[in-house]
């Protein structure tokens, strides 16, 4: 004897196939879900509505009913298709062609799974050699970038090193006595030493330290200290109260100290001094004496510490660009597993929910069956 239940799930179903024919397929998911609350154990009502949710492009709904269908006929050929399908729809060709393979282990011959499975296999394929090129492609552009950038510090930190040895090469003996030039020059003020030290520009004329200490380059490291002593003095913030820019003209000296203390480094900043007054003489010989000498010089040797300040931010600005993209590719790599998890952890709970309501329906049907 058919139960009034079975012969209204079945007069639903019979309502979404009609629509579903008609090309109604948001129309037809309302009949089928119904029949599903009446009966959720029936595989066809899944299968069904997996179809529309998929010609609706409705992906992962299509998937669930579709793993549903497998679960409650799982000798049902058609029922892998149905799974196949949204998992193909959804870019996950292998797992596809494993579903298309499991169904036509039951239904050989059926014709719908087999080219699903070659249509899946092909797919696959071109997304593994896309995966690939994509991923060569990255790795060849990052490899550009690091030889890039370690062709720009090596020939920054090369440079250091040739000066320096050619610097040391023709160093002779150090002279450890001040030399009176250095201690008898007039410094002027404290409020003018400021001006000069903090001067328009000054972020770029100051890298080279023998201009902010105004010393010259044969002088030895009594008179750097000594000139640091007196600079230092005159420009400290305590000595200076109630001057503004007194605490960034100490720093500033003190920076050219600091950096004037180190050997390699000093032998470094000579060496460019050196060169930008070269340059400065060809370029005063070019203008023909349209400036004087000295000023052509001093202009030269800031060019000359300004482009290998820019070497060197160039270089740190590909290091922190990369950086950046690797901290970008994480973050999405991230996001991508958090969306996973937060979907699988979503889909269980539905899941629970339905078995849920699948217990107190066959608790209402055996409730039923007695009552007849």
């Amino acid at each position: 004897m058919v139960e009034q239940w079975e012969e209204d799930a079945a007069a639903l179903k019979k309502q979404g196939d009609t629509a579903f024919g008609a090309g109604q397929y948001a129309e037809a998911i309302k009949p089928y879900t119904a029949a599903i609350s009446i009966d959720d154990s029936n595989h066809l009502f899944y299968s069904n509505r997996a179809a529309c949710y998929l010609k609706l492009n409705e992906k992962g709904k299509a998937l669930k009913d579709g793993e549903k269908c497998v679960e409650l006929k799982p000798d049902w050929g058609k029922g892998y298709g149905r799974k196949a399908a949204a998992q193909f729809a959804l870019g996950r060709f292998g797992p596809a062609a494993q579903t298309y393979a499991a169904g036509m282990r039951i239904d050989p011959e059926n014709a719908a799974l087999k080219q699903g499975y070659a249509d899946s296999k092909a797919k696959e394929k071109v997304a593994e050699d896309a995966k690939k090129a994509a991923e060569e492609a990255e790795k060849k552009k990052k490899d550009d970038e690091k030889a890039a950038e370690e062709d720009l510090l090596g020939d920054f930190f090369g440079d250091i090193e040739e000066t320096v040895e050619e610097q040391q090469g023709k160093a002779v003996k150090k002279e450890t006595r001040p030399q009176e030039k250095f201690t008898n020059q007039d410094l002027g003020s404290s409020a003018s030493q400021i001006t000069r030290v903090l001067q328009p520009n000054f972020v770029w004329k100051n890298l080279n330290p023998y201009n902010v200490l105004q010393l010259d380059v044969d002088a030895n490291e009594e008179d750097i200290k000594g000139r640091y002593r007196k600079l230092s003095t005159m420009v400290h913030p305590d000595k200076n109260l109630g001057v503004e820019n007194a605490k960034d003209a100490f720093d500033e000296v003190k920076k050219a100290y600091n950096l004037m203390k180190d050997e390699e480094q000093r032998l470094y900043c000579k060496a460019l001094v050196e060169n930008g007054r070269l340059r400065g003489i060809e370029v005063y010989k070019k203008q023909g004496g349209v400036e004087g000498e000295g000023a052509v010089k001093e202009k030269e040797v800031m060019k000359v510490f300004a482009e290998i300040e820019a070497q060197r931010r160039q270089a740190e600005k590909m290091k922190l660009a990369g950086k950046k993209r690797e901290r970008a590719k994480e973050d999405e790599e991230q996001t991508k597993l958090k969306t996973e998890m937060k979907f699988n952890k979503e889909f269980k709970q539905e899941g629970r929910q339905e078995a849920r309501v699948a217990g107190w329906r066959d608790m209402q049907k055996k409730k039923q069956h007695k009552k007849n």
